[in-house]
């Protein structure tokens, strides 16, 4: 299962959490409830 997640929120903080992978997939299988197989991160184009 592929899950997109897109960040609303303009954070310095949360994004500077996502930047991190180890400690993005933590942060978001908690939220969700899931084990976090694979993250990627892309940036995207402002």
């Amino acid at each position: 299962m592929q899950m997109r997640i897109i960040n609303p929120i303009d954070d310095v903080a949360f994004k500077y959490l996502l930047e991190d992978l180890a400690i993005a997939k933590a942060l978001i299988g908690k939220i969700i409830g899931e084990d976090i197989v694979e993250l990627v991160y892309e940036k995207l184009v402002d």
